[in-house]
Parts: structure tokens; C-alpha cells; sequence
């Protein structure tokens, strides 16, 4: 534990531990990639029963906010009005089928950053031809995202400004781990390339995938 939080303390002098690391893909989803994704899950279930009556004082806030906006997507509107429905009926079946949901979403979530940033490592000049090193890489870098998804269960702006936060420190391990882990040299800033392809790729494939789960959430509710 002590080296893992070295790793996110000084990640320039210590990221490059989890080159050297002799964790295979079994132990990585045993002991980081499940225990770690359940947070976005917990966080969502304490807001759908412990903290309910503030969940749903937010939606009910943000759907007066789309009331007033002549532009708002009624796609929106809808799914919000099903989430609102789903939390006042006490409809268990619906909150553990939404849970279940956005869990598998959070389990993908290391399998699609990893094949990004293999793929684009080769191709600005990494060492790298072992997936679970690049592997090791991207899920220890998705740990802040992970543990951010806990607050899932406060629906306000705050959770939104948290996983910015998270976001960004993940991107910037993966920046320091280009180097230090996938030898992509620095030399006319292809590290720089690198990182700015993957954040584009990634937030392009992470805008696809949350239509696609938005859309089964709604089949669902």
C-alpha cells in the first residue's frame, strides 16, 4: 500500500514502478479494476436510498433549470422525469437494473483506455509490446476517476468539478507514464502528442459509450 501511494504522491519518481510490477490481468481485476469500480455503483445507490430526498431535490432543481431553456433536449427532460419516477416510487427493481448498468460501464472503462493508449503508444515510438503493462498503466491511472465516482451519491455541480479533478490527475499519469513506462520519448514533444490524442480519442469513445449506456438505462426505466 505504502508503495501504491508513492505512485500517486510522487508519480515522476515512482510511476515507473508498475513496469517492473509482476501483476498479470487476473490480479489486476481481483484487486483493483472490481473493488475500484464499485464506487461509481455505491455512490449511486447511497443517493437513490440514504440520501434520496437530496437526490431528488436536485433533479427537481435542474429540471425548473431546463424549464426556462427554450433549447433544452427533451431527451433529457425524459430521461431525468424516469430517474425522478424510478427514486419516488421506490422502484428497487429499476435502482438495482441502473446500478447493474452503469457497474458493467465502469468494468470497460480499462479495456478501452488500455487499447487507446496501446495503439496510439506505438504509434509515437513506445517500447511497449505487452498489453498488460500498458495495462497496469491505465488502470492504476483510473483509480482518482474511480474513487471520485463515489460522491455519484450528492447531485449537485460538486460531483461534476470532482471528477474534472480526477480526470485531469488520470490523464497526466498516463502523460508521466508515456515516458516513464511505454518509452515514448520527449524529444519534439511526442509525449505531448501522445497525451493530447489519447484525452480526444478517449472523450470521444467516453461520449459514445454514455449514449449507449443512457439509452439502456432509459429501455430500463
Amino acid at each position: 500500500m505504502e508503495k501504491f501511494l508513492k505512485i500517486y504522491i510522487n508519480p515522476k519518481e515512482n510511476l515507473a514502478i508498475l513496469r517492473e510490477l509482476d501483476w498479470g490481468f487476473s490480479k489486476l481485476l481481483l484487486q483493483v479494476i472490481l473493488p475500484f469500480s464499485l464506487f461509481s455503483p455505491i455512490g449511486y445507490l447511497i443517493g437513490f436510498t440514504v440520501l434520496k430526498s437530496n437526490y431528488i431535490q436536485g433533479i427537481n432543481q435542474f429540471m425548473d433549470y431546463l424549464k426556462d431553456d427554450p433549447k433544452a433536449d427533451k431527451g433529457t427532460i425524459e430521461y431525468m422525469n424516469k430517474i425522478l419516477s424510478m427514486l419516488t416510487t421506490d422502484d428497487f427493481s429499476k435502482i438495482f437494473m441502473f446500478i447493474g448498468v452503469v457497474w458493467i460501464f465502469e468494468l470497460l472503462r480499462p479495456v478501452i483506455l488500455n487499447g487507446i493508449v496501446f495503439f496510439f503508444g506505438r504509434s509515437y515510438g513506445s517500447s511497449i509490446t505487452d498489453q498488460i503493462i500498458t495495462l497496469r498503466l491505465t488502470t492504476f491511472a483510473l483509480i482518482p476517476i474511480w474513487i471520485a465516482g463515489i460522491f455519484n451519491m450528492v447531485n449537485s455541480p460538486v460531483t461534476t468539478f470532482i471528477m474534472f479533478l480526477a480526470s485531469f490527475y488520470t490523464y497526466y499519469l498516463i502523460f508521466i507514464g508515456a515516458e516513464k513506462i511505454l518509452g515514448i520519448p520527449s524529444e519534439n514533444s511526442k509525449n505531448f502528442q501522445f497525451i493530447i490524442v489519447v484525452v480526444i480519442f478517449s472523450f470521444i469513445i467516453s461520449g459514445i459509450l454514455g449514449m449507449i449506456q443512457t439509452n439502456i438505462i432509459q429501455r430500463i426505466l
